[in-house]
């Protein structure tokens, strides 16, 4: 399996090592010309925000390089192709918002998109730890819910100029010496009790889950994951699907070229500095090429592990330590004998006195149907260093359950032909380091050393919105004066 792309100019067959992992800085006469890139522009990472980012430093005229760990772009994007149906069966983003850009670039590379409709499926609330359902969940009428989300939207709106679409309203704020408001800041499920917003929250956490521990999150974090744009859109049909969300990282793949490309591919050491970055980057094959550059965008979570190659100072790691992250898996399940037609909500009556029985910790949600018979995606939430293994195990442990309560009879030892764990996820910190001005810590960081930053950690983690707080608030920037 080829590492890099088939054909790139910059294959593993014409790599040599040329210096080594531990050097801080890099000497770049260890390096005979064959083993340079020179670019406009390096992206590290090629999920949606570095894919998109690189498209549009191309457009603009300028060189670029994406160095990403996968043999393939798309980041969070995940598609399994059923060797049965030949059915192409997304598992990791599933839709979009239809925000200002975002359907031309999906036409640019001709891919046709589908109105997103209401789920066929029928749901089923279980306490996956007992196998059981839950009865009389959720326990709140349709106009009560009804209510509580227009609450919860009228108050998302009051406050959408400081985190839609991304934090830099907040940021503005907190420069001019004005605190964060305490609604932003305070527990969520503080301000669930405050706007007495119960019923909304079965909606909420259909969105909200990769948080974790929803009530004990920063309500900022939740307005992030769903909010009135979600809502609006929802409600008038505007959220849009494709037939195989892979088929447009194909695309791009195609556009940017096997010279613009860099697969197997990770960071192991960089200098950065204000006249541009050097950055020491190793294959799966073992071999060292450096990449130069004038500019550097960074699009993979800033976690201080993730910035520790690039040399990241003192400053900056005083920043990152501050994260905390959810680590979140994906993956499709097959020979379950589970009824097609069906969607499984986790909800766990020993997690709380309440009525909303929110799990916590580690978890499985949901267990969803594709459509396709047979076949069933789903997801696990968890803390940092979960493993892939564990949450694996995690499922088949829920299924069983389900099969040894009687919810579901017969059931068989499920199998899981994909699975992709998304890595550190849902990037937050606390309340009071909001308070205290976390964001424009963050943001002042921008073009520091040559180096940007895009992705989920400087807004929300929608493909939609991180492309428009790309093109909107980094690239100016970015390409100024290259």
């Amino acid at each position: 399996m080829a590492y890099f792309h088939s054909k790139t100019a910059v294959t593993c067959a014409l790599l040599a090592l040329a210096a080594t992992t531990t050097a801080r800085r890099i000497d770049e006469s260890r390096f005979t010309p064959e083993h340079i890139i020179v670019r406009d522009v390096a992206v590290i990472g090629g999920g949606a925000s570095g894919s998109y980012a690189a498209v549009r430093v191309k457009d603009a005229g300028k060189s670029v390089v994406v160095i990403e760990t996968k043999s393939h772009l798309g980041g969070h994007v995940d598609t399994y192709n059923d060797p049965r149906t030949g059915a192409a069966i997304d598992y990791g983003v599933l839709a979009y918002l239809d925000l200002p850009g975002v359907k031309q670039f999906f036409a640019r590379f001709q891919i046709p998109t589908i109105a997103v409709t209401g789920s066929p499926f029928q749901n089923k609330y279980i306490d996956l730890k007992t196998g059981k359902p839950v009865p009389n969940y959720p326990a709140f009428s349709e106009n009560a819910t009804r209510e509580a989300l227009t609450t919860y939207a009228t108050v998302a709106v009051q406050y959408s100029k400081y985190f839609f679409p991304s934090y830099l309203g907040l940021v503005e704020l907190q420069n001019s010496g004005k605190p964060v408001p305490e609604d932003l800041t305070m527990p969520f499920g503080q301000f669930v009790a405050k706007y007495k917003i119960e019923a909304a929250l079965p909606t909420i956490w259909t969105f909200a889950s990769g948080l974790g521990d929803v009530l004990a999150t920063p309500t900022v974090f939740v307005f992030q994951n769903f909010n009135g744009v979600h809502l609006q859109q929802i409600s008038t049909g505007q959220m849009f699907r494709t037939a195989n969300n892979s088929a447009l990282f194909a695309g791009v793949t195609a556009y940017l070229g096997d010279e613009s490309l860099m697969f197997g591919s990770r960071v192991a050491a960089a200098d950065r500095g204000a006249s541009g970055v050097k950055l020491l980057v190793k294959s799966r094959c073992g071999k060292d090429v450096l990449v130069k550059a004038k500019r550097l965008l960074v699009t993979i979570p800033p976690t201080k592990d993730n910035m520790y190659p690039l040399d990241a100072d003192a400053a900056e790691n005083a920043v990152f330590a501050k994260w905390a992250y959810s680590d979140l898996q994906v993956g499709i399940i097959t020979g379950s004998g589970l009824p097609d037609g069906i969607s499984i909500t986790n909800v766990d009556p020993s997690g709380d006195n309440s009525t909303l029985h929110l799990p916590k910790g580690t978890f499985v949600d949901p267990i969803a149907s594709t459509g396709v018979p047979g076949i069933f995606r789903t997801m696990v939430v968890g803390p940092a260093g979960m493993g892939i293994q564990a949450a694996k195990d995690l499922v088949r442990k829920s299924v069983s359950a389900m099969g040894a309560a009687g919810t579901f009879p017969n059931l068989n030892r499920i199998d899981f032909p994909n699975w992709t764990d998304h890595g550190a996820s849902q990037l937050r910190v606390s309340g009071a380091d909001l308070a205290a001005g976390f964001f424009s810590k963050l943001y002042a960081l921008q073009g520091q050393k040559s180096t940007w930053f895009t992705g989920a950690a400087w807004t929300a983690d929608y493909t939609s919105i991180l492309w428009v707080f790309t093109e909107q608030a980094i690239l100016p920037g970015l390409l100024a004066g290259l």
